[in-house]
């Protein structure tokens, strides 16, 4: 099944994180970010953006407080742990 943001909007905490990965490329990191409670691993894999020269214009916002604002369930220390693992 092919994912979009509007699938996420719809369906809150819905939808795995092996779904997610599959449809990456699909997805808006905003609104996988508000929409479903994610793992640390997962965030910094897939949503953390440290490289501000990527080319995105949004790049610069996807750093350790934005992932925090919307994943209450995790803390800097985890973010962290999970960042020096990868």
């Amino acid at each position: 099944m092919k994912l979009t943001d509007e699938n996420l909007l719809n369906h809150h905490n819905t939808y795995s994180e092996t779904q997610l990965k599959e449809n990456i490329t699909n997805l808006n990191k905003k609104i996988m970010l508000a929409t479903h409670k994610l793992t640390a691993q997962f965030c910094i894999q897939y949503i953390l953006d440290m490289d501000i020269d990527s080319g995105s214009e949004d790049s610069y916002i996807y750093d350790f407080d934005y992932i925090l604002d919307f994943q209450k369930h995790l803390t800097v220390k985890d973010l962290k742990q999970a960042f020096n693992k990868a």
